[in-house]
C-alpha cells in the first residue's frame, strides 16, 4: 500500500491531545455511509452539520451522491456500511483526503481502500475477546479514553476481523487481545484516515462510548481554519490552533540558497519507498527509480503512479500524494506467484498413426494329379445313372420276352 505521511508521530499526539484538552467544543461537518463505524451525529446537534447521509445497504446510494460528499464544505467523510461502492468512488475519496479531508472508514468498507489506511491488510479472521487500550500511560489514550475503560470486552459471537499491520508513522489506539491493531490513524496527504479494522459497536462497545471515542479523535484532527471562516460548522477558536498546525500538518518552511528559488523546492517532494519483501523495483510514473527500500528524491507535488515489481511474485500497483517538502512514504505488498501448481490432467502424446497394410495369403491349391474320368465324382454318378437305367431297361424287355412252347 502507498503512503503519504507526514514524519512526525510524537509531536502530533502530543499536540492531539493539547487540542482536545484546550480547545472547546468544535463544529464540523460530516457527510455519512451507513452508521457501523460507531459515530452518531444526533448526540452532537450543537457542533455537527450532516451534509449528506445516505443508507449503507447498496454501494450504488455511495456512487450516485459522491458528489455530495465532496463538497469543499464536508470536513469528514464516514464510511460504516456495505463495502459495494465501485473503486472509482473510493479513488475520489482518497484524493480528497489527500486534499486535506478527514475519513473514518471501518471494516468491510477499509476493503476498497489501500494506500490510504495506515494499516496494512492482508485476509480476515474472528475478532478477540476484547480490545484493549494500546498505551494507557499516553498523554492521547487519557485524553480520548477520559471516562471510558481501558479495556472493551466481547459482547456474543467474535466479528470477522482485518488481519491488519500498522504501518510506520501511524498511531494505534486500540488492540485487540492478540496485539493486533482495532482502531488507529494516520496521515495521508493534507488530511488523516482513522481505521476500525472490526465492526465496534455493538460487538465491543456501546454506541455511546464508540462515537465518543470517534468524536475525539475527529475533533483532534481537524485542520488549522482561515482568518475568514466564520460559519457555524467551521469556526474554531484560533487561540493555539496555529502552534498546533504547524506540527500537525508541518507546513514547508525553507531558506533559498543562493541561486535557488523557494519556489523549486515548495513543488518537489521526497518518497521512502518499502516493500515486502524487500527488493522490489520501484517505478514511479513508470520511472525506473532503484529498488525497496529505497529514498527517491525530487518527485513532483501531487497523485502519482506508484508500481512494485519482483521476479516470482504478482507487481502491485497504487498511487501515492507527494506533498511538497515532506518525507512521505510509499508501502506495497506484493503478493507471490503460486509455485504449487494443480497437476495437470494427463494428455497422452499423440502418436503418430501409420496404415500398415495387412497382406492376407490366399493359398494356393496344390496341383493334384488327374484322376481321370473314375476319379470324378459327377462322371462316376452319371455312369452309375447310366447303368441303372440299361439294367432297369433290361429287365423290362426280359419280362414280355414270351418263353418258348415245348414241343
Amino acid at each position: 500500500m502507498s503512503r503519504g505521511r507526514g514524519s512526525s508521530v510524537i509531536p502530533v499526539a502530543v499536540f492531539l491531545a493539547i487540542l482536545l484538552i484546550v480547545l472547546p467544543v468544535s463544529a464540523y461537518n460530516v457527510a455519512i455511509y451507513g452508521s457501523s463505524a460507531g459515530f452518531n451525529p444526533d448526540l452532537h446537534t450543537d457542533s455537527v452539520v450532516v451534509v449528506q447521509s445516505v443508507p449503507g445497504s447498496a454501494g450504488t446510494d455511495l456512487d450516485s451522491n459522491i458528489g455530495q460528499f465532496l463538497q469543499p464544505s464536508v470536513d469528514v467523510i464516514i464510511l460504516g456500511g456495505e463495502a459495494t461502492f465501485s473503486p472509482a468512488t473510493a479513488a475520489k475519496i482518497e484524493a480528497a483526503v489527500a486534499g486535506g479531508k478527514i475519513l473514518v472508514v471501518t471494516y468491510p468498507c477499509n476493503r476498497l481502500f489501500e494506500m490510504s489506511l495506515p494499516a496494512s491488510n492482508g485476509g480476515t479472521s474472528s475478532g478477540g475477546q476484547y480490545l484493549e487500550v494500546s498505551d494507557p500511560t499516553s498523554v492521547v489514550s487519557k485524553v480520548i479514553f477520559a471516562q471510558l475503560p481501558t479495556q472493551f470486552r466481547l459482547q456474543g459471537t467474535a466479528p470477522e476481523k482485518e488481519q491488519a499491520i500498522a504501518q510506520p508513522g501511524t498511531i494505534t489506539v486500540l488492540n485487540y487481545d492478540t496485539g493486533m491493531p482495532a482502531l488507529l490513524f494516520g496521515k495521508y496527504g493534507k488530511g488523516y484516515v482513522i481505521e476500525w479494522t472490526t465492526v465496534p459497536s455493538p460487538s465491543y462497545m456501546t454506541p455511546e462510548q464508540a462515537d465518543l471515542v470517534i468524536h475525539r479523535m475527529i475533533l483532534g484532527l481537524l485542520p488549522e481554519p482561515t482568518p475568514t471562516q466564520t460559519t457555524v460548522a467551521t469556526l474554531r477558536t484560533t487561540a493555539v490552533i496555529p502552534q498546533i498546525t504547524a506540527v500537525i500538518t508541518q507546513p514547508l518552511i525553507t531558506t533559498a540558497s543562493p541561486g535557488q528559488t523557494t519556489g523549486s523546492l515548495e513543488s518537489t517532494g521526497d518518497i521512502t519507498v518499502y516493500s515486502s519483501p524487500p527488493g522490489a523495483s520501484i517505478l514511479i510514473d513508470g520511472n525506473y527509480l532503484g529498488t525497496t527500500p529505497g529514498k527517491v528524491s525530487g518527485i513532483p507535488a501531487g497523485n502519482h503512479i506508484l508500481r512494485l515489481t519482483m521476479s516470482g511474485y504478482y507487481d502491485y500497483e497504487g498511487s501515492i500524494y507527494v506533498v511538497p517538502g515532506q518525507p512521505n512514504q510509499g508501502y506495497g505488498t506484493l503478493q507471490p506467484i503460486n509455485q504449487i501448481t494443480p497437476v495437470p490432467t494427463t494428455v497422452p502424446t499423440p502418436v503418430p498413426t501409420m496404415i500398415v497394410p495387412i497382406i492376407i495369403a490366399t493359398p494356393t491349391p496344390e496341383p493334384t494329379q488327374d484322376p481321370g474320368l473314375l476319379g470324378n465324382t459327377s462322371v462316376l454318378v452319371a455312369l452309375i445313372g447310366v447303368i441303372t437305367a440299361l439294367i432297369a431297361a433290361g429287365a423290362s424287355v426280359f419280362t414280355h420276352v414270351k418263353p418258348p412252347k415245348k414241343e
